[in-house]
Formats: structure tokens, C-alpha cells, sequence
């Protein structure tokens, strides 16, 4: 490390785990399974088991990594149990753009009222039938289209001035710009920045 501090155990905890230890925003979002089976658990009158799900959901923006991971085929995945332990939401923690951990990505992959053994083989279908870009929804979309059945549940919405990869590209490999100042920036000062740097070198 540049500063020569030495790291601290969080630092280590986060790093072990895959996670950027200045990370500081968690996107949750729901693949279309997902969502699919909250409309199921909808459709069935128990609008406690959803609500319950979605507030556990606002729990992994707080904290990405709670709950237990999960072994064999769903290494890199975790589950949380909701409501009286025959519910599960599984998810994996995934990482922003460019490969550059900026931003922790919680997804949801699963939500049923099913045992363990059969919510495993169900996911195990399902992450091979998603692959790796699965077609996501935003909680606070999902939040929204649930309706009455979320009423109270607040997320707040992804932004949507994020950086462009090829701005993040030229600022840290061309400019020079450490990663953690670039992700600080909005899309203006980005490029701003880029702008005067190649007024510069004409």
C-alpha cells in the first residue's frame, strides 16, 4: 500500500471474501426467476412472506454478505431464511463494471417456499439457464410493482449517471487517476476532466 499503513481486519475480511473494502453502494436486484416466484407467493394471498422477503432484501444493502454461503455447485452464492425457516432467498455478490470493485451487486436468485434440498436443485437449473449477465429488475422496481403488499418499504433508486467503462478506462490508465478518486465523480466532472486532459497534450 501506497501509504505504507497496514491493512485493517475488516480491510482482510473484505478482501478474503471478494469484496472491495471501500465499496460503498450494494445494488440488489432480482433476476426474472425471482420475481417471478414473489408474484407466485403473491398470487397465493401471503403477503407477509413477501413482505418479509423484500425487507430481508433491504437488509443485503446494508450488508451484502449476510447469512450463510452456500457449498458444492452454489459456491459463491449465500442464502438468508425468512419468516418460519421454510423460506429462503439465495443470492451472489457480484462486482461493478470494467472490473474495477467499485460498487458490491447483491443479486436475488431465489425466493420459495420449498426445502433446501429442492431450492439447491432448483438454482442449480437456474444458474444454467441464466449464465453469467442474468436479466435483472432494480429492488426498488421490485418494491414498487408489488404494490399494496410493500407499502412502507422504501430503497433508494440506481442511479443512472454512472460512468461510462470507456471514461473509467482513459481516466485511470490514461490521466493517471487512482480508481477511488474516479468513482467519486459524476459523469460532468468526468468528463471535465478528460476533456482538459487532452487539451493538454495537443
Amino acid at each position: 500500500m501506497a501509504s505504507g499503513k497496514l491493512p485493517s481486519a475488516e480491510t482482510k475480511r473484505a478482501t478474503r471474501s471478494g469484496r472491495h473494502h471501500e465499496a460503498r453502494r450494494v445494488r440488489v436486484r432480482f433476476t426474472d426467476p425471482a420475481f417471478e416466484d414473489l408474484q407466485v407467493i403473491a398470487r397465493k394471498k401471503d403477503p407477509q412472506v413477501v413482505r418479509a422477503a423484500l425487507k430481508k432484501c433491504l437488509l443485503l444493502e446494508c450488508d451484502p454478505e449476510a447469512g450463510e454461503p452456500l457449498k458444492g455447485g452454489l459456491i459463491g452464492y449465500r442464502k438468508l431464511v425468512v419468516g418460519d425457516r421454510d423460506w429462503r432467498i439465495i443470492w451472489r455478490v457480484t462486482h461493478d463494471y470494467t472490473g474495477a470493485i467499485v460498487v458490491d451487486v447483491a443479486e436475488i436468485w431465489a425466493v420459495g417456499a420449498r426445502s433446501d434440498a429442492e431450492v439447491y436443485d432448483e438454482m442449480m437449473q437456474r444458474v444454467k439457464v441464466l449464465g453469467r449477465n442474468p436479466h435483472t429488475m432494480p429492488l426498488a422496481e421490485a418494491i414498487d410493482a408489488m404494490g399494496k403488499l410493500a407499502h412502507g418499504l422504501e430503497t433508494q433508486p440506481e442511479p443512472d449517471d454512472e460512468l461510462p467503462a470507456w471514461l473509467v478506462g482513459v481516466l485511470t490508465s490514461v490521466v493517471g487517476m487512482p480508481v477511488t478518486e474516479v468513482r467519486h465523480l459524476n459523469v460532468s466532472e468526468a468528463h471535465s476532466i478528460w476533456d482538459s486532459y487532452k487539451g493538454r497534450t495537443r
